[in-house]
């Protein structure tokens, strides 16, 4: 379970949604498992999975063997009112992560989770424009805009730099009007976020920001792999 690595597409990286801790660590194994390419299994024989809690502990030992079983079942407790949003030049498009509500399986510490039709080819249709995650290089990561700026800061991997205006990154984590002053935004979300990843990542990430006027109007990340992350077992 050390090794797992899940696959986004760019498009998914940028959509917006808003997730807890516990359901992204989630998703991620559950993407991890999915294949994409010539030899890949078809979307539909790969968008239903059965998820165990010695699966999910696997892959995030610091929530501890005792509590994997409590944690998989609130990962999975609002999955089914969770929603993503793509936006492109032309369009925006709307849909659920799960095809179904997820099925949690009393007394078997496991879950039964369906992909979406919508979101598969995001998953599967990887043609050069997508994100890969290593697993472990964010098991212990303990707030899930952490998780999310490592996924954006990934995207960039090969330059080790990204600039992202400040709109794009609200909406990007689904913020709506939550730290709608800057001050509030860099102190409370920000600062800690590129703390934890330089603490418990194998990143090591600076920020910086880019004004217009007095306005801040984008941050630039630069980052690169800084440590080999070695995951508990």
């Amino acid at each position: 379970m050390a090794n797992l690595v899940a696959y986004k597409s760019n498009a998914l990286i940028e959509a917006s949604y808003k997730l807890t801790l516990q359901e992204q660590r989630f998703l991620l194994v559950c993407i991890s498992r999915i294949r994409s390419g010539v030899d890949a299994p078809p979307p539909e024989a790969q968008k239903t999975m059965i998820i165990t809690a010695a699966e999910l502990h696997a892959a995030f030992p610091d929530m501890g063997r005792q509590h994997a079983e409590a944690k998989l079942k609130e990962a999975v407790d609002r999955l089914w009112d969770r929603s993503i949003i793509i936006r492109d030049e032309s369009r925006r498009e709307e849909f659920r992560w799960v095809q179904y509500r997820a099925q949690y399986l009393k007394g078997e510490a496991k879950v039964e989770i369906t992909f979406s039709d919508a979101i598969m080819p995001y998953l599967t249709q990887l043609r050069g424009q997508f994100t890969r995650v290593v697993v472990k290089n964010v098991s212990s990561l303990s707030s899930t805009y952490s998780i999310r700026i490592y996924e954006m800061l990934q995207q960039f991997r090969s330059t080790g730099d990204r600039t992202i205006a400040i709109n794009d990154f609200r909406s990007m984590l689904d913020l709506e009007e939550k730290y709608s002053d800057f001050k509030i935004l860099n102190r409370d979300l920000i600062k800690p976020a590129v703390a934890e990843l330089n603490l418990k990542s194998n990143l090591s990430v600076s920020f910086e920001t880019i004004k217009n006027g007095r306005k801040v109007v984008a941050l630039r990340f630069r980052f690169k792999e800084d440590k080999q992350i070695k995951i508990e077992t």
